[in-house]
């Protein structure tokens, strides 16, 4: 029962990627595009539950270093391949590009909790501003913005230091104030980062929907299950990331075309599952 309970909560992705196909193919994108959130989030689907059930009553493992460096280094690769326009995002392999980003900060995030519960919150904190500032060179400020907010909650709650805390918080802000007047001039694509925007041009009643899907998707770390820090901690940042496509060119989770968003929210569902 419990497994079918873990299992059943990949489907709270199903409404906001299904109106998002819905979307885009009434804007006529072509179907090699938006098949490929639904192939993606069925692999994730099968793959997480074999893993949950594979591994059921086994103890996930502290916060591990060499961990923590392979993420950072997968956030610095995309300064190794050919930039868009200035913008270092992406992990090109021929026709697929990974927003590497969107898939490793919420592991990320998760690994930085894991250190903090562990009497390590210097460490997680080094790694946190480290992470902000090749954020801030990528530059991609959607992503500093989700990743500051969350980050900021564990630092928040873990750091006893008040001292060290006012001024964790106060430099994280500043990162993110910055972040936010150096924009790239990238252009939008319409089913990427104004999918939002196309529900509404399919009626009221699915833009009502549409926002009622977008909040399903963050109904496992605020409304349902155990709620602690980790939980909204990845919570916040998934809301932020849907929160500054409103005021930036940044790419709609799940809703929108690209899998790579998919991939994270898959790997963070996996884990709170895990955990509970």
């Amino acid at each position: 029962m419990n497994n079918f309970k873990e299992i059943i909560s990949y489907f709270l992705m199903l409404p906001a990627i299904f109106i998002g196909t819905l979307a885009m193919v009434s804007y006529g994108v072509t179907s090699s595009i938006w098949i490929q959130n639904i192939i993606i989030w069925i692999l994730g689907t099968l793959l997480g539950s074999v893993f949950l059930i594979r591994t059921k009553g086994e103890n996930c493992s502290k916060g591990n270093f060499s961990y923590t460096f392979i993420i950072i280094a997968l956030l610095v690769l995309p300064f190794w391949f050919n930039d868009l326009d200035g913008v270092h995002r992406w992990l090109s392999f021929g026709p697929f590009n990974l927003y590497i980003a969107s898939i490793i900060l919420p592991l990320l995030i998760i690994h930085l909790w894991k250190l903090a519960l562990n009497n390590r919150e210097r460490y997680a904190i080094g790694i946190s501003f480290i992470t902000l500032v090749i954020l801030l060179f990528h530059p991609d400020a959607g992503q500093l913005t989700a990743f500051a907010c969350a980050t900021a909650i564990i630092l928040w709650k873990k750091i006893s230091n008040k001292l060290i805390k006012l001024l964790s918080i106060t430099l994280t802000a500043t990162l993110g104030i910055v972040s936010w007047v150096f924009l790239d001039d990238l252009a939008p694509v319409p089913y990427v980062e104004h999918i939002i925007f196309l529900v509404a041009d399919l009626g009221n009643v699915w833009f009502i929907l549409g926002v009622l899907s977008l909040i399903l998707l963050l109904s496992p770390f605020f409304f349902f299950g155990k709620k602690n820090i980790i939980s909204l901690s990845l919570g916040v940042y998934f809301l932020m990331t849907m929160i500054v496509t409103l005021f930036g060119n940044f790419p709609m989770p799940i809703m929108g075309y690209g899998t790579s968003p998919v991939i994270g929210y898959l790997i963070a569902i996996t884990w709170l599952n895990k955990n509970k």
